[in-house]
């Protein structure tokens, strides 16, 4: 069973660009972070992304969107489901980039 992922998470594109991370909710806290559920993500701004711009190829600047089987089927949030480490979801990069969950945030609760 994956962590689940709060704001305190170091999430990234696939080429090192690290994703702002704003939660929608701060009523559940995990070791001081909140818990980010679906839609949390998309839209998120991506900063230093070192895909270089050219005539084919464009930096991540934002999450398009996350990918089935990303968040918990068992864990709920305001009715939302959360986020886990397992997370996947693509950017606005050309070509699209990937995510990557390099630290879900906290250890403790799992889901």
């Amino acid at each position: 069973m994956p962590p689940v992922v709060t704001s305190n998470a170091t999430i990234m594109c696939v080429h090192g660009g690290q994703v702002t991370l704003i939660p929608k909710q701060t009523q559940v806290m995990i070791q001081g972070g909140a818990v980010l559920c679906e839609p949390d993500l998309v839209g998120a701004p991506i900063v230093g992304c070192a895909q270089p711009p050219s005539p084919g190829t464009k930096p991540c600047t934002t999450v398009v969107s996350t990918l089935p089987g990303s968040t918990s089927l068992k864990v709920l949030v305001a009715g939302r489901p959360a986020y886990v480490a397992t997370l996947q979801g693509i950017t606005d990069g050309v070509p699209p980039g990937t995510l990557i969950v390099a630290n879900p945030g906290q250890t403790s609760v799992q889901a």
